[in-house]
């Protein structure tokens, strides 16, 4: 008897924690302020109807880097499920480098190039 309730609780309270995936940029040589931004979101059942948590990580980092460029990004996505994955959390980790100096704008052009037929690279039409 009491091995049984010991294996029900074992089984509710079990979890499982997975990695999703990571992604790195290049990590700049003048390193300035270390950044690190975090979000996350409960799901029930599977449903997760959309993934606006996200953007939470973007606006935190670009608060903690005002003047300057985040750059030597590590982000890092995880699944923790709990109670017999009824239950899990979605958590995104991003950690970066406040680099002082320009800032990207939306006045910046980024100029995509494109071959041609003979080899060759010439600026895209924009």
């Amino acid at each position: 008897m009491k091995l049984g309730i010991v294996g029900l609780v074992l089984i509710l309270l079990s979890g499982c924690v997975s990695l999703n995936s990571v992604s790195l940029t290049s990590v700049p040589v003048e390193r300035g302020q270390k950044v690190r931004a975090e979000s996350e979101r409960f799901i029930f059942m599977g449903f997760n109807f959309d993934n606006d948590y996200v953007n939470s990580v973007t606006t935190d980092l670009k608060t903690q880097c005002p003047n300057g460029t985040v750059s030597g990004l590590l982000t890092k996505s995880e699944s923790i499920n709990y109670f017999l994955y009824i239950f899990w959390k979605s958590r995104i980790t991003a950690t970066g480098y406040c680099v002082p100096g320009k800032m990207a704008s939306g006045s910046d052009v980024i100029k995509k190039r494109r071959p041609t037929d003979d080899g060759t690279e010439e600026p895209a039409v924009q």
